[in-house]
């Protein structure tokens, strides 16, 4: 295009040519430039206030932290761990059991522990079978120790056995008894400190309860020392 064709169109297309530039300039310099600064700013501002949120998140759980008695939780946790521990543990469960038996005024004819370990819910168990034999009055009172017992137990069955005489029994248990292996979750930092509920704590003053009364209650949170055999 020869100059004076170019002088031509830009005297007759001048009042467009200036405006599209500006227009197109404007743009670029939105998409380009304004617009990624604005993002930028807006992501710093957001950023900023996560972190402001985060740090008064953490204030208030190392208060609420400070504010835990320690040997209480401690204790707590001793008499939680003997009641359920995280292994079988089968010389502590035969110590119980011999104990709460003699306790309730009856004898063991026979024990057998098993082996296999069955899902309940979210803990597990493994049965024991227990033969034993006394007064049919106190058999109750039997039960009633088991299901009272500083290591959870469950009863799941019971079969009654022909007893010596009219007022004795013998009687063939099968027990249920629980364990639950610890959680390796240590917990993040940005989650809330976990409280123990009025049901969690009724539960672990029925746990000291039973552990202060029971004929065990010496050797909880640790397994029986002396004889492998407690009925020899």
């Amino acid at each position: 295009m020869k100059k004076d064709e170019l002088l031509k169109f830009y005297f007759k297309y001048r009042f467009y040519i200036f405006p599209t530039i500006v227009a197109l300039s404007s743009l670029f310099l939105i998409v380009f430039a304004i617009y990624p600064q604005t993002m930028k700013l807006i992501s710093n501002q957001q950023t900023m206030g996560d972190l402001v949120k985060r740090s008064e998140f953490l204030e208030t759980k190392v208060s609420a932290l400070e504010g835990y008695n320690g040997e209480d939780l401690s204790q707590k946790a001793k008499y939680a761990l003997a009641a359920l521990p995280a292994d079988k543990d089968f010389l502590n469960i035969l110590g119980v059991l011999q104990k709460l038996v003699t306790e309730s005024g009856f004898t063991v004819s026979s024990i057998s522990l098993g082996t296999t370990s069955t899902k309940m819910g979210s803990v597990n168990s493994f049965p024991v079978k227990l033969e034993v034999k006394g007064a049919k009055v106190l058999f109750q009172t039997l039960l009633d120790n088991l299901e009272s017992s500083p290591r959870l137990v469950r009863v799941s069955s019971i079969e009654v056995l022909s007893g010596q005489t009219a007022q004795s029994i013998s009687a063939l248990l099968s027990i249920e008894v629980l364990y639950s292996q610890l959680s390796q979750s240590q917990g993040s930092i940005d989650a809330p400190v976990p409280e123990l509920s009025e049901k969690d704590q009724e539960m672990i003053i029925a746990l000291m309860k039973n552990a202060e009364t029971s004929p065990s209650s010496d050797s909880v949170g640790s397994s029986p020392r002396g004889k492998a055999n407690p009925f020899e």
